[in-house]
């Protein structure tokens, strides 16, 4: 009876630890992009431009690859208004072969409200090169899914289709022109 019930245990740990190597779901990383306070630079959308943290990146022009999204999120960017999210950035050396006590207070990058987990990082990573990453301008249906039906945040799209049936971007002629969605260069590009 022993044996049998060992089996179980060793299974239900076994299918535990393989859910927690899964890959993270675009929830998570959307839950990240919002509880790290992304939005407060890149916007909800990644077109950063002119924010509370300066002028963020551009999500959506990036040309950074996934691993390079990952090591910037991790280590920031320095002397910029980019946060460092993960806490040992600086102390080994293995964020830009650089260690805070070589770094003044203006190339220090920032510290976050808080620092993220791995599997944080990751899942941010991960939901910017899948949800933003090259997704041209925002789309009302985009924005929806960022805030969730009915909500009045997506006013500023109008609910028009082109004639192959895709979402577009508020039209000349809307009553919320005045509202569009700043737009800067990529701050990422060329380096």
């Amino acid at each position: 009876m022993a044996f049998p019930a060992m089996m179980l245990l060793g299974a239900f740990l076994l299918l535990n630890s393989v859910s927690a190597w899964a890959e993270p779901s675009a929830d998570e990383g959307l839950h990240v992009f919002k509880s790290a306070n992304c939005v407060g630079c890149h916007k909800w959308s990644g077109e950063g431009g002119g924010g509370y943290g300066g002028a963020a990146a551009n999500l959506r022009r990036t040309a950074l690859s996934l691993d390079q999204i990952e090591h910037t999120i991790r280590c920031g960017r320095p002397a910029t208004g980019m946060p460092h999210f993960d806490p040992d950035a600086y102390s080994d050396g293995r964020c830009y072969g650089l260690k805070k006590a070589q770094m003044s207070a203006a190339t220090m990058p920032p510290e976050p409200d808080h620092y993220l987990r791995p599997a944080d990082i990751d899942a941010v990573a991960k939901y910017v090169v899948s949800h933003i990453k090259g997704k041209g301008p925002p789309t009302f249906a985009q924005c929806q899914a960022f805030f969730g039906d009915g909500t009045r945040a997506c006013d500023v799209y109008e609910k028009t289709s082109d004639s192959s049936g895709a979402q577009a971007g508020a039209s000349a002629g809307s009553a919320h022109q005045h509202l569009k969605i700043e737009s800067a260069p990529d701050a990422n590009a060329g380096k």
